[in-house]
C-alpha cells in the first residue's frame, strides 16, 4: 500500500489538465485524492492494516482523536451549515468541502498506519515527495525565467515596466500555494537525505530541497519565505543542539548568502526587486489586518459550529466593514488567509482547537522520536517542515494540495513515533474494517466519477462558445448539470460568457439564442453561486439591457443585501435610479457608492456629481396656494 500512497502523494501536486476540466489546477487534483484514498481503503482493509495503533503510541493516540474529532466537527458544522449543499462539494475555486476534507483526512490516517515502525515505508513516500517536487520547482523556476509550455504567462504577470513582477504558480494556480507546499518537498528532502542509505537517492532529496527553496524564494510569497527560514533555524538548533558549529556548514551557508546576493542583484533579479518593492509598499501584507478583524467578528455570531466549510465567500460580504470596503473596493474575499481562522469561522470553536491539537500531536511526535537512544534524524526535519507550514499557513488557506502535505506531515512524524512495526490484524477479524471501508470508498468513487463528468462536460461547453456554437455548448452544458457535484454551479460563468457573444458580431440568430440563454443562467446563479451579491449584480445588468427598470432595481437591492459595503451595487443603483428621475434617492445612492469606493474610481464620484448637477437644474415648483 506505501507505493500507492506515494504515487498519490506524488501525482496530486503534479495534476494540471488544461483544455481537458475547466477548472484543469483543481479539479485533477481532487479526483485524484477521491479514488486514490478510496483504493487505498480497500487495500487497507483487505489486507489487514495495522492492528493496534490506537495504543502504539501516546502521539498515536492524539493523532487519531485528533482525526477522528475533526471528522466528527466537519459534520456537525455542514449539518449546521448556512448552505449545506456548499459545504458538502465544497466551492468552485478550490472544492474543500466535506467530502474533500474527510478524504484528506482518511488519507493521512492510511499514511500513518502504513509507515508506523516501518522506515522503508516511509523512505518510499519521501522519495515519491521529493521526485514530484523537484518537477514542481523547476516548472516553477522556468515560469519565472519566461518558459512556459502549458499556461498563458499573462496570468501570472503583475505590472508593467521597471516594477513589473512575476508569481510563477507551477502546478498549484497560485504562486502562494506552489510556495507553501514546496515547504513540505524542501522538509521532506532534507528528511530523506538525512534517511536514505542509497547515493542516488540522497542526491535526488538534496536536489529537491535546494531547488524547492529556490523556487519558493522566486515565487516572491513573503508568508513561505518567513516559513523556510524559521523551518531552517528549527532544524539547525534541533540538529546542533549541543554541538559545536561546524565550519564547512558555516562556509557553507555564508557562500548560498552570498550566490543569492549576487543573483538579486543582477539582471535576471529584476523582478525579485521588483516584488520587494510591492512588498515594501505593503508591510502588513494587504489586507490582512482588516480582514482578520472582520473575520473574527464574523465568527463570534455562530462560534459554537460556525458556517460551514465553503461558506465563507457567501456569508463574509455581509460582515465585511467599511474599512475593508474603501481600502480594497475591488475585492471580494474567499477565505480568511488564516488557517486557523478559516476552520474558526467554518467549524466554530472546535475547528482551530482540533487542527493545533494536530499539530501538536506531529511535534509531540516528533521530541519522542528524538529523545530516543537511537535518534531519528527524519524526525527533526519534519518537524522544521511542519513549524516552517504553520508559520506560513498563518497569512494563507489551505487548498488541497497544502492541506494534504500538513496532514501527511504530522501523520509521518507520528509514524515514526513507534520503534517497532504494527502485527496485521487476524484474518478472521477484517471484516468490520471491510464493512467500514467498502461503503466510505464507493461514496468517495462515485463523486469522483461525477466531478471527472461534470468537469469534462462543461469544458466541452466552454470550447463550443468559445467556437460561437451555442446550441452545442447549451446541450454540453446540460450534461455538466446532470453530472455536477451539490452546491455551487458554473451558472454565473456561462451567463457572462453568452452575454459576450450575445454582444458580440456573431449571426443575429446565434446573438438572441445566447441572451436567451443567458438570462436563464442569470436566474439560476442567484440560487446557484457562493457568491450571491455577485449573481444578483450580474442579474442586474441583464435586465439592465432590457430596459426593465424595476426589476433592475429589485437585483440591485438584492445585491446590497449580501454585500452591505461593497461599492459597484449602490453606484449601479444610483444611475438606474437617475434614469427613473428618484434624484433624490440616486444621490443618497451614488454618496453611498463614493463613500465606499474610498476614491479609488473616479467615475463614481463622476456620477455622484452629475446627479447632484441634475438636482440643482431641475426646476423648483412653486408652493401651492
Amino acid at each position: 500500500m506505501a507505493l500507492l500512497l506515494a504515487v498519490v502523494m506524488a501525482l496530486i501536486p503534479l495534476a494540471i489538465a488544461p483544455g481537458w476540466f475547466f477548472y484543469f489546477d483543481v479539479t485533477p487534483k481532487v479526483v485524484l485524492l477521491l479514488l486514490g484514498t478510496a483504493a487505498a481503503a480497500i487495500w487497507w482493509a483487505a489486507t489487514g492494516g495495522a492492528a493496534g495503533f490506537y495504543r502504539a503510541s501516546r502521539a498515536a493516540r492524539w493523532f487519531l482523536l485528533g482525526v477522528c474529532g475533526m471528522a466528527v466537527s466537519l459534520v456537525i458544522s455542514t449539518l449546521a451549515s448556512v448552505n449545506p449543499a456548499l459545504s458538502l462539494g465544497g466551492s468552485n475555486w478550490r472544492y474543500w468541502g466535506l467530502l474533500t476534507q474527510l478524504a484528506a483526512l482518511g488519507f493521512a490516517y492510511l499514511v500513518a498506519a502504513c509507515c508506523a515502525g516501518r522506515p522503508r515505508r516511509l523512505r518510499v513516500l519521501l522519495r515519491s515527495i521529493a521526485a514530484s517536487g523537484l518537477i514542481v520547482a523547476l516548472y516553477g523556476i522556468a515560469q519565472y525565467f519566461g518558459w512556459d509550455p502549458f499556461l498563458d504567462a499573462r496570468g501570472y504577470h503583475v505590472g508593467e515596466g521597471i516594477w513589473a513582477i512575476v508569481r510563477p504558480p507551477s502546478t498549484l494556480g497560485h504562486a502562494d500555494y506552489s510556495a507553501n507546499w514546496l515547504l513540505f518537498v524542501v522538509f521532506a528532502g532534507a528528511a530523506l537525505a538525512v534517511s536514505e542509505q542509497r547515493t542516488p537517492w540522497r542526491w535526488l532529496a538534496w536536489t529537491a530541497a535546494a531547488a524547492g527553496s529556490v523556487a519558493i524564494v522566486l515565487s516572491g510569497t513573503r508568508a513561505a519565505i518567513a516559513g523556510l527560514l524559521a523551518g531552517a533555524l528549527f532544524l539547525i538548533l534541533m540538529s546542533w543542539w549541543g554541538r559545536r558549529f561546524r565550519l564547512p556548514y558555516v562556509a557553507l551557508g555564508l557562500a548560498i548568502a552570498a550566490v543569492a546576493a549576487l543573483f538579486y542583484l543582477s539582471p535576471a533579479g529584476e523582478k525579485l526587486r521588483a516584488r520587494v518593492h510591492w512588498a515594501l509598499e505593503e508591510p502588513a501584507g494587504g489586507a490582512r489586518i482588516l480582514l482578520w478583524r472582520d473575520s473574527l467578528r464574523m465568527a463570534a455570531a455562530r462560534w459554537p459550529a460556525g458556517y460551514g466549510p465553503e461558506t465563507f465567500i457567501a456569508t463574509f460580504a455581509r460582515y465585511q466593514s467599511k474599512d475593508l470596503a474603501r481600502a480594497y473596493p475591488d475585492f471580494y474575499h474567499e477565505s480568511p488567509h488564516n488557517i486557523y481562522l478559516d476552520v474558526l469561522v467554518a467549524q466554530g470553536v472546535a475547528g482551530p482547537v482540533l487542527l493545533l491539537a494536530l499539530a501538536a500531536s506531529g511535534f509531540a511526535a516528533a521530541i519522542m522520536s528524538l529523545r530516543r537512544v537511537r535518534r531519528n534524524p527524519a524526525a527533526g526535519a519534519l518537524a522544521a517542515g511542519l513549524a516552517a507550514m504553520t508559520i506560513s499557513e498563518q497569512f494563507g488557506c489551505f487548498t488541497l494540495p497544502t492541506a494534504l502535505a500538513y496532514y501527511v506531515a504530522i501523520a509521518m512524524l507520528v509514524s515514526l513515533s513507534l520503534g517497532a512495526a504494527l502485527p496485521r490484524s487476524p484474518v478472521g477479524r477484517r471484516w468490520p474494517r471491510v464493512a467500514v471501508a467498502v461503503p466510505c470508498a464507493v461514496i468517495l468513487a462515485f463523486f469522483g466519477v461525477r466531478l471527472t463528468m461534470a468537469e469534462t462536460a462543461l469544458a466541452a461547453a466552454r470550447r463550443d462558445l468559445d467556437a460561437s456554437l451555442v446550441g452545442d455548448a447549451a446541450n454540453r452544458y446540460a450534461e455538466y448539470q446532470n453530472w455536477r457535484w451539490p452546491g455551487p454551479s458554473a451558472d454565473l460563468w456561462y451567463s457572462r460568457r453568452l452575454a459576450q457573444i450575445a454582444g458580440s458580431n456573431a449571426e443575429r440568430v446565434i446573438r438572441v439564442q445566447a441572451f436567451q440563454q443567458a438570462g436563464l443562467a442569470a436566474q439560476r446563479a442567484t440560487q446557484t453561486t457562493e457568491a450571491a451579491f455577485n449573481a444578483y449584480y450580474n442579474l442586474a445588468a441583464f435586465y439592465a439591457r432590457q430596459n426593465d427598470f424595476l426589476l433592475t432595481e429589485q437585483s440591485l437591492r438584492a445585491a446590497i443585501s449580501h454585500a452591505p459595503n461593497w461599492f459597484k451595487a449602490h453606484w449601479m443603483l444610483a444611475q438606474v435610479l437617475q434614469a427613473a428621475s428618484r434624484l433624490k434617492e440616486a444621490e443618497t445612492e451614488a454618496a453611498t457608492a463614493v463613500a465606499l469606493d474610498g476614491g479609488k474610481h473616479p467615475e463614481v464620484t463622476g456620477t455622484l456629481e452629475h446627479i447632484r448637477s441634475a438636482i440643482g437644474a431641475a426646476p423648483v415648483e412653486p408652493p401651492h396656494k
